[in-house]
């Protein structure tokens, strides 16, 4: 998924040196799985690094934004049920071994963040484990586009679906103008078409027989 269409949304207000980020981004050595120990002053400038409990207010923020660049309706995303949901997922699933949120982090703010979880599926003669890398949420709040931040959070990903998991394929969604990021890992279409169907929950509506 990719938020490149997605309408502005608060973020963090200073607006950053798109040239600047990305030449400190690729100085920095940073693992995605660091986090400083008590007493340690926060890093300077961008670090992608393994989501913790404070960035998930702002992960949701950029969950919304993808959804808006997926075409989801203004009053879909700001609706409050989803989002309280989402971010009770978000709190439970963020210590699960088989989930990775990777952020980045300008100056102690989160402003660019992506997901790996890894799903269990009945095995088959291509998949004798069953277990499939799934790659989502990724989204970059507007002023901080084109400094490859986003980028960087999909590499973190990637990097843990190959080091940290079991996993043999990674699957996603992404909008066509996301599809260039996703490119340098690999990633294409499959053989098969994905076909969904919704099925309609509201009360008093009988399924389609």
């Amino acid at each position: 998924m990719s938020e490149d269409k997605a309408g502005k949304r608060r973020g963090p207000s200073r607006p950053p040196n798109p040239k600047q980020l990305a030449r400190a981004l690729r100085g920095r050595e940073k693992s995605a799985d660091s986090v400083p120990e008590p007493g340690e002053p926060a890093p300077v400038g961008p670090v992608i690094r393994k989501a913790q409990a404070k960035d998930l207010a702002a992960v949701l923020a950029l969950r919304a934004l993808m959804f808006t660049a997926m075409g989801t309706s203004a009053e879909k995303v700001s609706a409050g049920a989803w989002q309280a949901n989402a971010l009770r997922w978000l709190q439970v699933n963020l210590p699960d071994p088989d989930v990775f949120i990777a952020v980045a982090d300008v100056n102690g703010a989160t402003v660019a963040t992506a997901m790996g979880e890894v799903v269990d599926r009945p095995p088959s003669p291509g998949n004798p484990t069953g277990r499939v890398g799934m790659l989502g949420n990724v989204a970059t709040f507007p002023q901080y586009r084109m400094t490859g931040l986003g980028q960087g959070c999909v590499d973190a990903v990637m990097e843990w679906f190959r080091t940290q998991t079991d996993v043999t394929s990674v699957e996603l969604f992404a909008t066509p103008e996301g599809r260039r990021r996703y490119e340098s890992h690999g990633f294409g279409p499959h053989a098969f078409a994905h076909l969904r169907v919704a099925i309609d929950r509201t009360p008093g509506v009988e399924p389609p027989h």
